[in-house]
């Protein structure tokens, strides 16, 4: 599947590994659309599919009703939504997390649910208050981001180039999420020295597999897994 090696590459079958996540990305889509909340294991499942709002959950659920959750999901998934309603409808909605957590997850959450019309956007990707993120790695050295209008663009931009460069031409913005999360991780670990570091050979995971981790994949490719299996 998504193997791990010493060097903390893909330098394995990476085409394999990216139309790995691909079909991972598309099951957890489908999940979301049909996730009701009715029990407490149905909020732990959307939690779940977030990888930095797990470790939240027993602080939501003891702070936001049932009910709440169910419906702040349900209006994310309303065919014309207003993307900036949306999102502040959630985080609104659900306690026990800081608003920009949550705020993410309704935006990843959106992502998901409506991935042709919406690219994913969340703090790694680029962050408003402080102008960082992985969609400056991708722009001139003389571009600055200043609005999400701005970052749209951007986005739509990327996946032109994408396309172009032959990486593939699909109906919906995932590629271009793979390739935002990618250059993230690439750049946690070029910063972190986890490429160099000799003494985490054979432990750390590969930049497709971290990548497939920080897109909350983990419990899909465990699916797909299965199912070749």
């Amino acid at each position: 599947m998504l193997d791990v090696d010493v060097n903390n590459t893909a330098s394995g079958d990476a085409k394999k590994a990216l139309q790995t996540i691909l079909r991972a990305m598309d099951l957890k889509s489908s999940d979301l659309r049909n996730l009701e909340i009715a029990t407490q294991e149905d909020a732990r499942k959307f939690f779940d599919s977030v990888f930095y709002m797990k470790k939240h959950f027993s602080s939501v659920i003891s702070s936001t009703p049932l009910p709440k959750i169910g419906e702040a999901l349900d209006h994310l998934k309303g065919k014309d939504i207003d993307y900036f309603e949306a999102v502040d409808f959630f985080a609104n909605n659900i306690r026990g997390a800081e608003r920009a957590d949550i705020e993410d997850m309704a935006k990843e959450t959106i992502h998901f649910l409506h991935p042709e019309k919406f690219p994913l956007w969340t703090r790694w990707i680029w962050n408003k208050e402080r102008g960082t993120g992985s969609i400056n790695y991708s722009l001139k050295d003389d571009v600055k981001i200043s609005n999400p209008s701005e970052l749209f663009a951007a986005i739509d931009e990327l996946k032109k180039v994408l396309e172009v460069f032959g990486a593939g031409n699909y109906p919906n913005y995932y590629l271009v999420s793979i390739f935002l999360v990618y250059s993230y991780v690439r750049y946690l670990d070029y910063t972190t020295h986890l490429a160099v570091d000799k003494r985490a050979a054979g432990l750390v995971p590969t930049h497709l597999t971290t990548t497939a981790l920080v897109l909350g994949l983990k419990p899909y490719l465990k699916v797909i897994r299965l199912a070749n299996s």
